[in-house]
Parts: C-alpha cells; structure tokens; sequence
C-alpha cells in the first residue's frame, strides 16, 4: 500500500468545469472537504452557469468564482485575490494543461484521474479520486490522500 501524501495549503483553487464528470460520492467528498474551508472556483467557460454548477455539485459557495484560460497568470491572480501566496496554494484540475499551468505559477498542482504514481513536468501529485481526500483536523488546510 502506498502512503498517503499530506499536502499543507492556506487555500484551493478547484476547476469547476469538469464536476459533472464526477460522480455524486467524489462531488459529495469535494463538498465535505471544502466546507468551512478558503476557496476559490475556477471556470474556462465563464461566468454564466458556473455558480449553478458549483450548487449543482452540492457545493458551498466560493470565496471567489473566477474565469479565464487555464494559465499561470490567472492562478497566480486568484491566489491573489484569495489572500493567499500562490506557493501556499493547491489547484485541483483534471486537465493536463491546466495541472502544468498550476506547477508554473508555482502553486501545489493536484491532477484529479491521474495515475497512481503518475508524474508530469511540473511535479504534480495524482489525486486519482475526491474520494480521497480528507480534511486534517491539527490544520484547516492539510489534505491527505493516497498517491
């Protein structure tokens, strides 16, 4: 068995535009994981529908609900509008793309369906399920789940 890997961030940045993909248990662990928690929703397809989406998901609401390319300037300014330096930040993304994106700005990237043991250039750690990830309780941002 593979130990879990603890992930400490101040914040989490969550592309929303793939939460339909998942199914209602991982939308269910998201929604428990973020509750009570700093974050922020990131969409590609802009403003329209993407709160809808987010309470579709079952969601709480975001502190930010951002859109733009999945680029390093806008996880960067995300970071920024959160609060949060965007080294102390994790970015949840089922893209590549995106998960490059993330590593460049120099945030903690998370790549969800990853592969276990999976790498990218950017040094991204799998997340092969939202099942997967648990809330600490010592740190309101420790994220622990099995890569």
């Amino acid at each position: 068995m593979t130990p879990n890997i603890t992930v400490h961030a101040d914040a989490v940045l969550v592309d929303i535009d793939h939460l339909a993909d998942r199914t209602g248990q991982e939308r269910s662990a998201l929604a428990a994981f973020l509750t009570g928690r700093t974050w922020g929703a990131l969409t590609e397809q802009g403003f329209a529908g993407a709160a809808a989406r987010c309470a579709a998901a079952g969601l709480p609401e975001p502190a930010l609900l951002a859109t733009g390319a999945a680029c390093p300037q806008t996880f960067t300014a995300a970071a920024d509008l959160l609060g949060t330096a965007i080294g102390s930040c994790a970015v949840l993304t089922a893209t590549l793309a995106s998960t490059e994106a993330a590593g460049t700005a120099g945030a903690i990237p998370l790549a969800l369906d990853a592969p276990p043991h999976a790498t990218t250039g950017c040094g991204a750690l799998p997340l092969p399920s939202l099942t997967a990830l648990a809330a600490r309780p010592a740190s309101p941002w420790r994220m622990a789940f099995t890569a």
